[in-house]
């Protein structure tokens, strides 16, 4: 089978779709599969003879946004999407971003090419978000024509049915499971270290993290790390500097996927205080390495995590009670250790093995 991936985001740009097509990518060429990529005009993208570019120059910050540029770059994926399905002919397209797969769909309706598309975040129900944007989404999901509308958490397949739209499934993205199997976990240097993985985003709440580190910061026995970059970086470094938690906090910037996997290995608890999410692929890295959870009751997360089994749960943008949840785990060796291999046993449920498996099915409903 031929796929063709459409990505905004692609490796080694951070994103949960970036992080999803490079991992199907790979999983899917090992079951025999051609798999080529399209995806934005971007410098951190390198292009080669399966991963191509489309549109106009642009930067990884911008790709979220309603911008000119943007415009005509989708347009353009339009007039060359015909010139492009004619060379490549691809069995399936499988689209994950909606407006990439409506501009797209004329011409895979031309050549009688099936369009999936992945939802990696449904804002339509999000106020949130402007109200354009959220229109929007809606409108391309609607009128694309796509074969099947895949949410990544069950969260996002009950809006998807709200929102009336009948052909929608879950299939969640997966984890390289094996990749931390058999390892030995690096001793700690007498304080526990907490380890924050994403986009330096308001969406992270790491402001509410900042809070809850400056209200625990008398006992001297804890570091944060925050790896990642993003648009919020320089407010929140002058923000741990404001609380005087600058010693405590560090930010690494973005990581190299070595880099990252040290620190899973070195680390001691994993912390997400997003205000919102899907199904944060660095959670389900976090419960491989066997790393405890403390994460906020957002989106599909309570749909997998169970407070006090495989995680912690705390309410969004409650810095006080994120803090007495984090003491609490420093302080508690066995629940951590408890929390760890129940997170663990989780997710050996969402093998990229399994993800890949899930959507051969559905691209060989139509294929066949």
């Amino acid at each position: 089978m031929k796929i063709l991936h459409l990505t905004k985001k692609y490796h080694p740009m951070i994103g949960g779709d970036a992080y999803a097509v490079y991992n199907l990518k790979k999983y899917q060429m090992e079951t025999g599969c051609a798999v080529y990529v399209l995806t934005s005009n971007c410098d951190e993208i390198t292009q080669n003879e399966k991963v191509f570019k489309y549109g106009l120059k642009d930067t990884s910050a911008n790709l979220d946004k309603i911008t000119p540029q943007r415009l005509i770059s989708l347009f353009l994926l339009f007039f060359e999407s015909f010139r492009m399905l004619g060379e490549l002919k691809p069995d399936i397209i499988h689209s994950h971003s909606a407006d990439l797969g409506f501009f797209i769909s004329f011409a895979a309706k031309f050549y009688n090419i099936p369009v999936v598309n992945t939802c990696h975040g449904i804002s339509f129900d999000d106020k949130r978000y402007f109200f354009l944007k959220r229109q929007a989404e809606k409108f391309f999901i609607k009128h694309s024509g796509f074969e099947k509308v895949i949410a990544v958490d069950k969260n996002g397949l009950e809006i998807l049915k709200k929102a009336e739209i009948k052909n929608g499934i879950y299939i969640p993205n997966g984890v390289d499971i094996h990749r931390f199997e058999n390892i030995t976990r690096e001793k700690n240097c007498g304080k526990i270290r907490f380890l924050f993985v994403g986009r330096l985003e308001k969406q992270k709440g790491l402001e509410y993290l900042l809070k809850a580190t400056e209200y625990l910061r008398s006992k001297n026995d804890f570091e944060i790390i925050i790896a990642g970059n993003g648009r919020e970086a320089k407010k929140l470094k002058e923000s741990a500097k404001e609380y005087g938690i600058q010693d405590i906090v560090k930010f690494t910037g973005k990581l190299s996927e070595q880099e990252l996997f040290e620190h899973y290995l070195k680390c001691d608890i994993f912390v997400l205080p997003s205000l919102w999410e899907g199904l944060p692929l660095t959670l389900l890295e976090a419960a491989s390495a066997e790393l405890p959870i403390i994460a906020t009751k957002v989106g599909g997360i309570p749909s997998v995590f169970s407070h006090g089994k495989n995680a912690i749960l705390v309410k969004s943008g409650e810095s006080m009670e994120l803090a007495r949840e984090m003491r609490r785990l420093i302080e508690d060796k066995k629940l951590r250790e408890v929390l760890g291999s129940n997170a663990r046993n989780l997710v050996e449920e969402y093998s990229w093995e399994n993800s890949v498996k899930k959507l051969d099915s559905v691209y060989s409903l139509r294929v066949s």
